[in-house]
């Protein structure tokens, strides 16, 4: 064996002895979980029940990390890889997470008020009887979510992709869903009282039964949308396209459902 690759060899087999690992895939080095640091891969780690408050971890990557019932306040996952991981019963309200991937993550009755969730990649998440409000949503991806009972009052989520979500029971009073793609989602008994959908697309929506006092349609796509049994106060409709004819009987000619 040529004495170059006989020096590589012992050189790799000391920083394994000693536990000097070299940067993990993406290139980040191994985190301590004691102490854990921003751009760290912390994959290994296991912060179940931690308090955090405050913690700054952007660009780290917690794939798959058990963060249940831990209380991270005002924390930084700005970037982060959280694809899959478990903050069941977590508090992040207040925390920095934009453009974080959030995939497959389980967010069962966590707590993300006012946490900044820009462009994020929540494709496939668990958000049964998460709480959202006055979070800031923009932009983000929550395809094939499910978000049953959430609780979302006052929360932004512009020009964001929630097509097919499950959104049974969810409280969205006064959210701004516009130019939101919300195609196929189920908002079934949906509390969507001053909720502005103008612009948005809710071609095969359902709304059955929901609560609309005050919402806004204005040149929303309304194609085959189920609004059965809905109830309607001062919703207006102006300029919505492709309106169900159960809606359209009951528009007055300043275009309010009532």
């Amino acid at each position: 064996m040529p004495l170059i690759i006989r020096l590589l060899c012992i050189c790799l087999a000391g920083l394994f002895l000693f536990g000097l690992t070299p940067a993990s895939a993406g290139g980040l080095k191994k985190g301590d979980c004691a102490a854990p640091k921003p751009r760290s891969d912390l994959r290994h780690c296991d912060f179940k029940g931690r308090k955090m408050n405050g913690i700054d971890l952007h660009g780290s990557d917690l794939s798959g990390v058990d963060l249940s019932t831990a209380k991270m306040l005002d924390c930084d996952l700005t970037g982060a890889e959280l694809q899959g991981a478990n903050f069941k019963w977590s508090n992040l309200s207040g925390c920095q997470m934009r453009r974080s991937d959030l995939r497959g993550a389980d967010l069962f009755h966590t707590r993300l008020d006012g946490a900044d969730l820009t462009g994020s990649d929540m494709r496939d998440a668990f958000l049964f009887g998460t709480d959202l409000n006055e979070v800031r949503a923009d932009n983000v991806d929550l395809r094939g979510a499910n978000m049953k009972d959430i609780i979302m009052e006052d929360a932004l989520f512009r020009r964001a992709n929630l097509a097919g979500v499950y959104m049974l029971r969810g409280v969205i009073l006064g959210s701004d869903f516009r130019w939101t793609n919300l195609e196929g989602a189920d908002l079934t008994g949906a509390s969507a009282e001053n909720t502005n959908f103008s612009g948005a697309r809710l071609v095969g929506a359902k709304l059955r039964g929901a609560t609309l006092i005050s919402a806004k349609f204005i040149g929303t796509n309304l194609g085959k949308a189920d609004f059965e049994n809905a109830r309607f106060e001062k919703t207006y409709f102006l300029g919505a396209v492709n309106v169900p004819d159960t809606v359209r009987k009951r528009l007055s000619d300043n275009w309010h459902a009532n």
